[in-house]
Order: structure tokens, then C-alpha cells, then sequence
């Protein structure tokens, strides 16, 4: 199929083999191999990168990407990188690497090996876009999403969270589109089941299905997306304090269900807020609900807990260590922007809780007392007291000191030059590292700041290589971005910003070649594209490191063990499908360098 999808494009696009070959630097021989079909470039080699570059830019000189996305089904206001995805998709449709003579049909061992090969999501999906005829910005306006999320989940870098809103409306748009094109055939030979046997329901578990490894990357997924879209306090359309706060009503000691705990925290953080208090201490193993379930209140919460933030009350909180991490996810996404303050000590209980009973103890030491015990799952019925003697808060207050003792970080700052002593070390990060910089190319920058930087950088990665393995999985910039002058050294070590020309990007690569060459712990994945545009991450056995990009200096670290668990999963997934040998690597970057 590629050898007569070639030659319908290039007349379409009125071009020649010559003109293509030209275009690339190739050898004309090649392209006329490749038209008369006596060779098939596999789709990942250099050749077919070439090929596709190379049409590309002729039709983009000649004014024709019009013709071309038409032909190959795709937006022609879409970026360079989609448009040469939609064609590479185009191209190869029904390839078969094992078929002789290079022309590819459908054949039963097609099927099966591709069926096999489906096992991961992004696989799956882009055999479905396949056989529906979609490209990324086609299925992205039908189910109403970004581009460059269809992207990411074709390539394998993200992956939608199942039963969600968008992942049922993408399996359902690609179902209808492959019955409208008469393919159920080819979708059930990749399915492995009878035609008869086909609907949507059971494709949509083919498409998501999943086992704990999965659960485990999707989780990771959710957590590190809620950091990837971190909102600033001042970004928060919070409600006035103002109008938040509430009287305290000295008489009232019992309040009654979920609504009655809502009443007594506003009450507890309006009590809080007047009185500037300098410590506030929190606990509970109930179901977060109470409190994320309800957006008026959420908001009126916030805004009362930012304002003490602003009064600097230090705040203690405990999670429960057996929540499930949708849970986490949960009561980090209202808790994470007041983390940002830098006033937020938070900790997890590395006691098991115990499943017959919730313990709710929200403390103002010396001030006041919200507190629970009570039968689970009986929330919504519970008794919640308020306490103000002096006795009461004394006793509580030792009860939480206790728990403390049984509780260990679960997000702590951490400095901007750290790696774990005794660990390797997995990075995901937007850009090139500081630390894999030629010294040679950051004096050229002559930036007194970013040299220091550096060199401690530097000296924490050959400590680290020396004794553990560090992994690297970076996006390579590119090239239409370098040849502009926009690629940014990242992360900026310096109030300085700079960026790369090609040349010294071109350095750089060469340096990483060199470390990966000399030591045999450092190995570098060239990921398709970054999965999270607003982090960087350092993940080892036991922490996660998180890292907003425009705010550097400022990290996180995450050590809950089932989350460690989930970024180590989401991480290995992310490098296993840019797996590559040492010799190819450094081939590929090469190939990169000027």
C-alpha cells in the first residue's frame, strides 16, 4: 500500500521523485525503489523520516500542504509535527513489515502480530485512528479536546484515565467512524474475536483494558497532572473573607452529619483567621467528600485556610496511608495550592486504619477543637463535637502528637540541586539537563550564576553515576524552534535567560553521547514529546521530586508508597516504549548534531 499511496501523493502534489530526493539528500535511486515498490522502508528508520521530511517540505515550498492534508486527512493549520504524523499514518496504512516484495496487504499473520503488538493503549489507539481515518486534529475536534493531547496519547506519553467523560466519547467517535467505514473486519482481527461478536461496549474495554500496572500509570497520571495544571492562590477566584467568615457561637458543642461538620470548620477557621493563631493541626481518616464534594463550601473553605496561610499559622495536616490514590488525588488537588505558601507541613500515617471506625481531630492548640469517632461508613450521620476547655484540647492535643510520632512527610519542600543518596534515579523532564552540559559550553554563556549551578549540578550527577544509575527521558527540541533561537537551556539555573543555538545544542548532544559511552549507568530515552509541560520529575524507589518549571527553586517531594509505587510504574512505561541500544542512540544523535 505505500508503494501506490506514494505515487497518488506525489502526483497530487505534483511532485518527483527527483525533486523529493533532492529535498532530503537521498540518492534518486531510493525514492524510485521505493515507488516501483522494490523497497519498504520500515516506518521508524531514518529513511522513512527522511522520506517524509522531504515531501513535507516540498509541498510546504510549493504552497501545496493544502493538497497534502487534504490527501492524508488532516488540518492544514496543523503543526509541522502533526501534519508528518497524519502523512507517516497515511503511508503506511495495512504495513507489514514481514510481507515480501513490500506490498502489504491484510493477511491473518498481519493481524495477529498487530493484535499482540495492541497490548498498550497508545498501540491500540493508533490502530482504531487507522481503520477510522482520523487524524489527531480531526478526532480532537470530535470529541473536543486539545491536538496535542491526541498526540501524547498516540505516542504513548499520556494516557486517558478510563470510564472518564473524554475517554467513553473517544471510544465511542472511533467505534462509529470504523463501522461508517466499513471496517469491522480488520478492527476484530485486531480484537481477536468473531465479527458477530463485536460491539462497543466490548470495545471500549479492548481500547482501555488494562491490568494493575496500568491502574498504577493512570493514577500516577492524575497525581502528576494535578501539579502539571497548578493554579497560584491569586489565580483562584476565591470568595472575599469577608464575607466567609463566620460568629462563633460559644454555646454550640454538637454538630450534626456533613452538613454540621461543614458548619463547624467554618466556624473552626473563622475562629482561626480573627484570632491569627499561630498553629492549626488536622486529621482525619473519613471519606474526603465533606469536603470536595460541595463547591460553594470548597471555595468558602479555601479562601478561609488562604487567609490564614497569609496570617502565617503553620498548618499541620496527617493523611490516612490507606486512602486510595483517587482519594490522594483528591485531597491533594484542594490542598495544592496552599502548598505553594510554603506554610503547609503534611505527613502521612504510616499506621493502618483501622476499618470499623473514622478518627476526625481538626486542633487549634489551646483555642478550639473539631472532633470524631464513629463507626464507618457512617459520615453522614456522625456526631461531631466542638471543644474549647482547656482539659479537652489538652488530651487532644496529645492524641495528635501521638499520631505524629507514627506519621512520616508525604510533600516537603526539597532544594533545586538534590538526588536521592541511595537510589537510581528516573528524570522526565522539558529539556536538556544542566548537569549533562559540557563545561566548554556553559562558560561560553558567561553567566557567573549559571556556571555555579552547574557545577554543583554537575558534581551531584558523576557522584550519582558513580554509584547508582540515572535514567533521562527529554524530548529533543525542535529543529524549526532552534533554528529560531527558542529553545531555552532548561531548568534556568540563572536570573539570566539564554538559548541555545544549533550549534551549541548540537554540544551538548555530543556530551550526552560521551556520558552514556562512558558510563554505564547513565542512559538517556529521547521521548517523543514531554508528557507534562509545567513540571519537571525526579522519581527514585522511595521519592518523587516535582518541580514547577516557572518557578524554580521551589520543589516538591512525594513519599507516600503507593504513589512512589504508580510515578515508578508510569515512569518504566514511559521508558520502555523508548527503549533503544546504546549504538542507535548515539547514531540517532548524531544524526541531530551540525
Amino acid at each position: 500500500m505505500l508503494t501506490e499511496r506514494l505515487n497518488e501523493l506525489l502526483e497530487r502534489i505534483d511532485a518527483t521523485g527527483a525533486e523529493i530526493a533532492k529535498k532530503v539528500g537521498f540518492d534518486r535511486t531510493n525514492i524510485s525503489r521505493i515507488k516501483s515498490g522494490k523497497r519498504i522502508p520500515h516506518p521508524d528508520s531514518v529513511t522513512a523520516e527522511k522520506l517524509i521530511n522531504g515531501i513535507y517540505l516540498f509541498a510546504d515550498n510549493k504552497n501545496n500542504l493544502g493538497k497534502l492534508c487534504e490527501v492524508v486527512g488532516t488540518d492544514s493549520k496543523a503543526s509541522a509535527k502533526e501534519i508528518k504524523a497524519a502523512l507517516k499514518s497515511w503511508l503506511y496504512e495495512g504495513y507489514d513489515p514481514e510481507m515480501s516484495g513490500g506490498q502489504n496487504g491484510t493477511s491473518g499473520k498481519k493481524n495477529s502480530q498487530e493484535a499482540g503488538a495492541s497490548r498498550h493503549f497508545a498501540q491500540r489507539l493508533n490502530s482504531s485512528m487507522i481503520l477510522a481515518e482520523l487524524s489527531n486534529v480531526l478526532l480532537s475536534k470530535l470529541i473536543h479536546a486539545d491536538a496535542s493531547l491526541i498526540s501524547r496519547y498516540r505516542s504513548g506519553v499520556r494516557t486517558p484515565v478510563p470510564n472518564s467523560a473524554l475517554s467513553l466519547q473517544l471510544s465511542s467517535v472511533l467505534f462509529d467512524r470504523i463501522l461508517k467505514n466499513g471496517k469491522e473486519a480488520e478492527l476484530c482481527d485486531f480484537m481477536r474475536i468473531p465479527v458477530g461478536d463485536l460491539e462497543e461496549e466490548l470495545f471500549t474495554y479492548w481500547l482501555y483494558g488494562k491490568d494493575e500496572q496500568e491502574d498504577n500509570v493512570h493514577a500516577a497520571e492524575n497525581i502528576l497532572g494535578i501539579f502539571d495544571s497548578m493554579p497560584s492562590g491569586s489565580a483562584l477566584k476565591l470568595p472575599d473573607v469577608k464575607d466567609v467568615l463566620v460568629a462563633d457561637t460559644p454555646g454550640e458543642t454538637i454538630y450534626y452529619g456533613v452538613e454540621g461538620l461543614r458548619s463547624a470548620v467554618l466556624r473552626f477557621l473563622s475562629t482561626a483567621v480573627e484570632n491569627h493563631v499561630p498553629t492549626m493541626c488536622l486529621y482525619s481518616d473519613m471519606d474526603q467528600g465533606w469536603m470536595t464534594q460541595d463547591v460553594t463550601f470548597l471555595l468558602k473553605w479555601a479562601s478561609l485556610m488562604f487567609a490564614s496561610v497569609k496570617n502565617e499559622t503553620q498548618i499541620s495536616i496527617i493523611h490516612n496511608l490507606d486512602r486510595s490514590l483517587d482519594e490522594m488525588s483528591d485531597a491533594i488537588r484542594s490542598w495544592l495550592p496552599l502548598y505553594m505558601s510554603g506554610r503547609i507541613q503534611s505527613f502521612y500515617c504510616r499506621k493502618q486504619r483501622n476499618p470499623r471506625f473514622t478518627h476526625t481531630m481538626f486542633l487549634i492548640p489551646g483555642v478550639a477543637c473539631i472532633r470524631a469517632f464513629q463507626v464507618s461508613p457512617t459520615d453522614s450521620d456522625a456526631i461531631y463535637h466542638y471543644y474549647t476547655d482547656d482539659k479537652s484540647l489538652d488530651i487532644i492535643q496529645k492524641e495528635y502528637e501521638a499520631l505524629l510520632k507514627s506519621s512520616s512527610p508525604l510533600i516537603h519542600p526539597l532544594p533545586k540541586e538534590s538526588y536521592p543518596v541511595v537510589s537510581d534515579v528516573i528524570i522526565i523532564q522539558n529539556g536538556l539537563s544542566l548537569a549533562t552540559m559540557p563545561e566548554e559550553l556553559v562558560k561560553s554563556f558567561d553567566d557567573a550564576e549559571l556556571y555555579e549551578n552547574w557545577q554543583v549540578n554537575n558534581s551531584l550527577l558523576i557522584k550519582k553515576l558513580e554509584t547508582n544509575s540515572l535514567y533521562e527521558c527529554i524530548p529533543l527540541a525542535d529543529e524549526e524552534a532552534l533554528s529560531a533561537g527558542h529553545v531555552a537551556i532548561t531548568p534556568a539555573f540563572s536570573t539570566t535567560p539564554h538559548f541555545y543555538t544549533a550549534e551549541q545544542y548540537s554540544m551538548h548532544l555530543r556530551n550526552i553521547i560521551a556520558l552514556s559511552m562512558e558510563y554505564e549507568s547513565y542512559r538517556f530515552y529521547p521521548i517523543p514529546e514531554t508528557p507534562f509541560s509545567n513540571i519537571d520529575l525526579l522519581i527514585s524507589d522511595n521519592t518523587t521530586k516535582i518541580t514547577p518549571t516557572s518557578r524554580q527553586g521551589l520543589s516538591f517531594a512525594l513519599n507516600h508508597p503507593s504513589m512512589c509505587v504508580a510515578f515508578q510504574a508510569y515512569a518504566k512505561t514511559l521508558m520502555e516504549q523508548s527503549k533503544t541500544d546504546r549504538n542507535s542512540l548515539r547514531k540517532m544523535l548524531e544524526a541531530r548534531c551540525r
